[in-house]
């Protein structure tokens, strides 16, 4: 077990220290007219975070409890507790590489895009867009995390350096924090993570790793920060969004519209499994079409 660290634990120490990073930069935002924040966005925000957390809190049980039938029952290949500093250095690498590939999925499946677009929708990028997180995601990361179970973790200490990624995770959403000098070689930083938020086409699909950058420059997703072209935060469809369920589900209904179209039953799964941006008549373009036709 891990004692007295817990994730329950550590998330109650980390919400604190967000919250005050959050009245910091809004302090140095008025401060020094930096125009980080609006008051209807960070609204938003706040009650995304919010449903995150109520989801987060009445799936986690039934979460727990899938990934310990899988513990259970695995193959238990991981390192014993008898060799416990490398037994957490392989579920922090792994974990990161789990979440970095859930998050890739996020973009580029529809349907996954789609429980995760509002964490994107802000047109803004500061300390409390980090707690617009994607309500959906506790569930989707259950799922992710099974092969980890699989081979022997534990399914606390899975949950704990997940939640402890996510405080990072946080940290991450500034535009305060230039760069971080050799940090940027291995560690996911805000100028690595602007970039993932750009809606600039060379920026879009990039940059998917929640604590380390490494997964991002082995597979070919990373993309630096160009001083020269300014980060345009966003989503690609600029959608006015009504209220906050609206902000949630907007894109499961454009779904639904896009698949009542007449065709083929393979376009419809196209529009529901497909990249997002993907359209039967041409109308739209995916990342890679626009990316591929930036070059041209």
């Amino acid at each position: 077990m891990t004692g007295f660290l817990t994730d329950q634990v550590a998330m109650l120490f980390s919400t604190p220290i967000t919250l005050s990073l959050v009245l910091i930069e809004i302090f140095i935002s008025v401060r020094y007219d930096k125009q980080y924040y609006n008051v209807k966005d960070t609204k938003a925000n706040l009650v995304l975070g919010l449903g995150y957390v109520i989801t987060d809190t009445l799936s986690r049980t039934a979460g727990l409890f899938l990934l310990a039938i899988f513990y259970y029952y695995g193959f238990h290949f991981s390192l014993s507790s008898h060799h416990i500093v490398l037994y957490w250095i392989s579920l922090v690498l792994l974990e990161d590489f789990v979440y970095w590939f859930m998050h890739m999925m996020d973009h580029r499946v529809r349907f996954l895009w789609a429980g995760h677009i509002h964490h994107h929708s802000s047109k803004e990028f500061n300390f409390s867009v980090g707690l617009r997180s994607a309500v959906f995601e506790p569930i989707e990361k259950f799922f992710f995390f099974i092969p980890l179970a699989l081979i022997g973790f534990r399914p606390l200490d899975i949950i704990l350096i997940y939640v402890l990624a996510q405080g990072w995770g946080t940290f991450v959403h500034t535009r305060m924090i230039k760069k971080l000098g050799p940090l940027e070689y291995f560690f996911t930083t805000p100028s690595h993570h602007r970039v993932h938020h750009g809606t600039n086409i060379k920026y879009l699909d990039k940059n998917y790793g929640m604590f380390l950058i490494i997964w991002d420059k082995i597979f070919g997703t990373f993309c630096a920060e160009d001083p020269v072209e300014p980060v345009q935060f966003g989503t690609v469809k600029n959608v006015e969004y009504r209220n906050y369920m609206d902000i949630i589900f907007n894109e499961y209904g454009a779904i639904i519209k896009d698949t009542k179209q007449d065709i083929s039953f393979k376009e419809k799964m196209q529009y529901i499994f497909g990249p997002p941006g993907y359209s039967h008549d041409g109308s739209r373009k995916t990342t890679r079409e626009m990316q591929k036709g930036n070059k041209n």
